[in-house]
């Protein structure tokens, strides 16, 4: 483990409040999201609201928002709305390649991932930056900070977060933009090799950091001290008990391993720390057998240290993912805002 990241371990123990402070959350809707139905509808966008582009260095930003197609019957209100940052290098026309990026654990607003959006636009490829559900703008009533209160919170944030970046890549193909790919760091790029298995359209899937599922992260990582056993306990025989129901929990309900392998993993380029204090390597290793084919390259340092100093390789491997695509244009019927695709699962 590299020291910053046991550093980090240190202070994450003495914040408060801890992940999961409410327990478990209503037992009747983390019932529905463990029995959640087969098959997935693919989500459509009827309507983004684009403000005006403005000229921020070499970029042109535009402000978006959407109703949540996840938003109905589960999100609390404040998350119904999405919000992204759409970043277009501005000499590289109007329909450039884009890469749909996904916040990390805490990343709440857009400023850490605008420094990989920079330096993409220099090679002529546009970024989109969502905002998780339950962060920033959408954080619900309560809840201090990223912390989310309850395993539901987290589930439905990972779900909604997955269903909001399948619908956004559609979303841009039908724009226009030839060739689209979906990435994140950490937390983002676990969500983003999930919701790369849904989508039924070639996309460059570059994972970065990424684990095959949440649970390793929360009971074997540094994260494990992080949330709240005590109060998950309280009702699951104790905080051991509550740590493994937690464990089979998110391995049956947040792992890329329960969907089907890509299409083609030659479009996957995977990318781990060396000395990753939070994300298990054999929890890398699990996705990279999931989806044989697939790249895996690695970058010196820890799980925060290595985004700060790899970010030349990062930059590479989401270049790299890119160039194994084919340019997809879709033809007019294909771009009607009433149609579904259906993922098989």
């Amino acid at each position: 483990m590299h020291w910053l990241d046991a550093l980090a371990a240190r202070f994450m123990v003495a914040r408060r409040p801890r992940f999961f402070a409410d327990g478990w959350g209503p037992a009747s809707l983390l019932d529905k999201l463990t029995h959640a139905p087969q098959g997935f509808a693919f989500p459509e966008l009827d309507e983004v609201a684009l403000q005006p582009a403005r000229r921020e260095g070499r970029l042109l930003v535009q402000e978006g928002r959407f109703l949540s197609p996840a938003a109905v019957g589960s999100l609390p209100p404040s998350c119904h709305q999405a919000h992204f940052q759409l970043l277009l290098p501005h000499e590289a026309g109007p329909l450039p390649p884009v890469c749909v990026f996904l916040a990390a654990s805490g990343d709440e607003g857009f400023g850490l991932r605008r420094f990989l959006a920079s330096e993409l636009a220099l090679h002529g490829v546009g970024s989109l930056l969502l905002e998780n559900p339950y962060y920033g703008s959408r954080r619900p009533p309560g809840q201090h900070g990223p912390a989310v209160r309850t395993v539901v919170d987290l589930l439905l944030m990972f779900r909604a977060t997955a269903v909001e970046a399948t619908a956004l890549l559609g979303w841009l193909l039908a724009r226009g933009h030839p060739k689209v790919g979906i990435s994140g760091y950490s937390m983002g790029g676990s969500v983003a090799a999930y919701a790369a298995s849904l989508f039924p359209l070639p996309a460059a899937v570059i994972p970065l950091a990424a684990a095959h599922s949440a649970a390793p992260v929360f009971t074997e990582g540094v994260l494990s001290a992080v949330p709240d056993w005590e109060a998950l306990g309280r009702t699951s025989g104790g905080p051991e008990a509550a740590r493994r129901q937690l464990a089979d929990l998110l391995l049956s309900t947040s792992s890329t391993l329960t969907l089907p392998p890509l299409s083609d993993t030659r479009r996957a380029i995977l990318v781990a720390a060396r000395q990753d204090g939070f994300v298990p390597s054999s929890s890398t290793l699990r996705l990279l057998q999931h989806w044989r084919g697939a790249e895996l390259r690695y970058l010196s340092g820890g799980h925060l240290s290595a985004f700060f100093t790899g970010r030349s390789t990062i930059i590479r491997s989401i270049l790299d993912a890119f160039s194994r695509l084919e340019p997809l244009h879709l033809p007019p019927e294909e771009q009607s805002p009433g149609q579904s695709w259906h993922h098989p699962s």
